[in-house]
């Protein structure tokens, strides 16, 4: 994954290096191996490029794209796949063979390799092997040769993408610009991109991007941009074109619903992962809502409607529909006013609570621009937000529809993910077991096409989950699927209800409701998917004639689990964080452990594997005791024995063989073992058998688990040899459940994860090393969503 930006003013701004640094800072996100800007004022050759080799955070204020003044602004941050990384493949391109253009691409263009032969042997000097590169060289190679069929340099931009996507295969999203008119083509083919207009007291501007939360933080009206689609624009006028054949579609402004401060760092946190972590109470408990009919706003709006008939209904979702289409302030007033009018309107008027329709974001706009209808707002949101759970409510009973009759017909259900999604795929594995009686198959995208993809069948269910609804390797998938022209459900869970898995390859969709998630690590859309399906396997199981118990406070237990766990974490995190390995062993929670080792490995860059606990003595538990594993503390620990020894030594030279035998004693340390199980007595007597068994090898034992005294005893007592044993027991809030012992789980290794990487990137920074990608929310090599293969 990569990130690209094209924002165009309407005049010359002498912040526009500022506002490009920001942005290219907010998408550090996405990649953080190069990045560059290419700024351009007034004049056609007045283009200013900046770009090179790392974070933008550093390269912004380096390179002094923040001082930089003009009109037009095309970025880019990589995340490397094609050519090396190195300033020739850092984006924006300025290219200058056959007519002058510059753009960027994010994505994946498969045919690189094939593009550069062609492009060379057509006269282009190609400066590097990157893929962004091939974009904007194909795209000035066709609009030099439209410029000589017409004047209108629209129409051959418009007729130069076209065939430029067909010539170019893989996904991606670009921005090319061209310098003559100061108008900008952004191209969606497979790839997330975003495009917004708005307008400050600096004048009007559009923004196309990447990333949808960069744009809300400059706009919230946004037009809607479809796969295969461009726009083509400047800041105060845009068309929407297809990009097969140049069709022009129709497309207006809509203004957004998201929270503009799900996007932006509140305090007190200091990173996302902390922030979002923190939030997880909230949006576990905006999950939960779909399944238990709303908040109590929404279901006193419920009844409060049922008092007006159908045309009083209309009336209002016509004055809605009406109000949600204005994005000026001025209009939004004159149709807030008339909504305001309406006798159902009035009769919902609220007291302020919290929002929690989906609509939220706008409601709240609604609030800021005309406070003295606070109340009619309030009442729209509670409405809204009945209407949405019904709705959601329908999808929620559609998918344990289709769960059904795929067991009655003797159909398998997939649940088809990458990474973390993947996990939480393997807890809904035991959730369905246990509260439904039911079978479903967890699998990575590869796995099901290796097992499964040539034995579909008729009355099988394919449920595939992302966060952002657009991971190539799960579309892949789903295409398969579509294209086996069997009957076979497709169900999704994303969060992204704008994303191609959502509005293009699924029957049903659920949604997981937890808003915008910056950091890289997945921490509340991983428990919201949880929470789903928890959901959906409560409700087949009741569909399924079993009894299944009253629904616990989730949202209470995540509270708890964060508020009550800090001080043992803080214990943990300080013993293993220097450690180069580790291992997390779960009894029944492999899940679980699973996703805390995922955790781990991304924001503390060491080696963690999550294993089912017995399995850890079939051959992984030879890694205890001696070992030829060093971390950064053994090796300091090595450097400083040795060169005491030296100085003590008579004769240094000769003692030196001696020392670094001897000192290799001081490279030893107990290796760290997380073990995670929940209340179920056969579990902690497997735990406990295991804790025994690897303890008194050279194990640095962390018990997440709730309370349970033979638990603790079997932690905190040392071995008869072992005065230096350490130990540390989480406690987890009581709940006597496992399924529950998920969740909290869950957040304590979330917290663990964040925690260590913390102390560990200021203890290599404390060395004055720099590069070295420990960071909770941009760590290195990885992405947020991966849309390439």
């Amino acid at each position: 994954m990569c990130g690209v930006i094209g924002l165009v003013c309407d005049r010359s701004r002498a912040d526009l290096g500022q506002i490009a640094g920001e942005l290219l800072v907010a998408l550090q996100y996405r990649g953080y191996d190069s990045a560059g800007a290419a700024v351009q004022g007034d004049a056609v050759d007045d283009v200013a490029l900046r770009k090179g080799v790392g974070a933008p955070s550093d390269l912004v204020p380096e390179l002094g794209i923040d001082r930089l003044e003009g009109k037009v602004f095309c970025g880019q941050v990589r995340w490397a796949t094609f050519g090396v990384v190195d300033e020739k493949n850092a984006q924006p391109h300025v290219v200058r063979c056959k007519t002058f253009l510059y753009g960027a691409h994010n994505g994946n263009v498969t045919n690189c390799d094939a593009l550069k032969e062609w492009l060379t042997a057509e006269g282009h000097e190609v400066l590097s092997d990157n893929d962004g590169e091939m974009v904007v060289h194909t795209v000035e190679h066709f609009f030099a040769e439209e410029l000589t069929r017409t004047d209108d340099r629209d129409a051959a931009m418009r007729a130069a993408v076209v065939r430029a996507s067909a010539k170019l295969e893989g996904s991606f999203a670009a921005v090319v610009v061209d310098p003559v008119t100061h108008r900008a083509v952004a191209i969606k083919r497979g790839s997330s991109l975003y495009f917004g207009l708005g307008s400050t007291e600096r004048g009007a501007f559009a923004i196309a991007s990447s990333d949808l939360s960069s744009v809300l933080g400059h706009t919230r009206v946004l037009v809607p941009l479809a796969e295969h689609e461009m726009v083509v624009y400047d800041a105060n006028d845009f068309a929407v074109y297809a990009t097969k054949d140049g069709a022009t579609l129709e497309r207006e402004p809509v203004r957004s619903h998201l929270r503009v401060e799900d996007a932006v760092l509140q305090p007190p946190f200091e990173t996302f992962m902390e922030q979002e972590i923190h939030a997880q109470p909230e949006t576990v408990r905006d999950a939960l809502r779909v399944f238990g009919g709303g908040s109590d706003a929404a279901r006193s709006a419920r009844e409060k409607g049922l008092a007006f008939d159908a045309s009083a209904h209309e009336a209002l979702n016509q004055a809605f529909e009406a109000l949600r289409s204005e994005y000026a302030e001025d209009s939004l007033r004159a149709a807030l006013e008339a909504v305001a009018a309406l006798p159902l309107a009035q009769a919902l008027a609220a007291d302020a609570v919290e929002l929690a329709s989906a609509e939220r974001g706008f409601f709240a706009d609604l609030i800021a621009i005309a406070p003295e209808r606070e109340r009619i707002v309030h009442g729209l949101d509670a409405f809204l937000e009945a209407r949405e759970v019904d709705e959601l409510a329908r999808g929620v009973g559609q998918t344990v529809e289709r769960m059904l009759a795929s067991i009655e017909r003797g159909g398998r259900i997939y649940l088809v993910c990458c990474g973390t999604s993947f996990h939480a795929a393997k807890a809904a594995s035991l959730f369905f077991a246990e509260l439904a009686g039911a079978d479903v198959i967890p699998l990575l995208p590869g796995e099901f096409r290796g097992q499964y993809a040539l034995t579909l069948r008729d009355g099988d269910l394919l449920v595939s989950v992302s966060q952002s609804g657009e991971t190539k390797d799960l579309i892949d998938v789903v295409d398969v699927v579509i294209g086996s022209g069997l009957d076979i459900g497709r169900v999704a869970i994303v969060n992204n209800l704008n994303s191609t898995l959502a509005q293009e390859k699924s029957h049903v969709v659920v949604p997981l409701r937890c808003g915008p998630e910056i950091a890289v690590p997945a921490t509340k859309s991983f428990l919201n998917q949880l929470t789903v399906f928890y959901g959906l396997a409560r409700r087949l199981g009741e569909a399924r004639g079993r009894e299944v118990t009253p629904w616990p406070d989730l949202s209470r237990l995540v509270e708890q689990t964060i508020e009550t766990t800090r001080a043992p974490l803080e214990r943990a995190a300080e013993l293993v964080h220097l450690a180069p390995s580790m291992h997390l062993l779960a009894t029944r929670l492999l899940a679980v452990a699973k996703e805390g080792a995922l955790k781990i490995r991304e924001v503390v860059l060491n080696h963690t594997e999550g294993f089912e606990g017995s399995e850890f003595k079939h051959g992984p538990n030879t890694i205890l005791g001696f070992n030829t594993l060093f971390g950064p503390a053994q090796v300091q620990a090595l450097l400083d024995h040795v060169a005491t020894s030296v100085a003590q030594a008579a004769d240094p030279h000769r003692f030196v063989k001696d020392a670094l035998h001897h000192s290799m004693r001081a490279l030893y340390a107990d290796y760290p073992l997380v073990f995670i199980t929940g209340p179920d007595a056969r579990d902690v007597d497997l735990t406990i058998s295991q804790i025994h068994t690897h303890k008194i090898r050279g194990a640095l034992p962390v018990m997440i688990a709730e309370e349970d005294p033979r638990l603790r005893a079997a932690i905190e007592k040392p071995p008869a040899d072992r005065p230096d044993y350490r130990s540390v027991y989480v406690a987890l809030p009581p709940t006597g459940d496992t399924l529950q012992a998920a969740f909290s789980a869950s957040v304590a290794l979330q917290l663990l994860a964040l925690r260590m990487s913390v102390k560990k990137m200021a203890y290599l920074e404390s060395l004055g090393l720099k590069d070295h990608g420990v960071h909770p929310d941009v760590p290195k090599n990885v992405s947020k969503s991966i849309t390439v293969d």
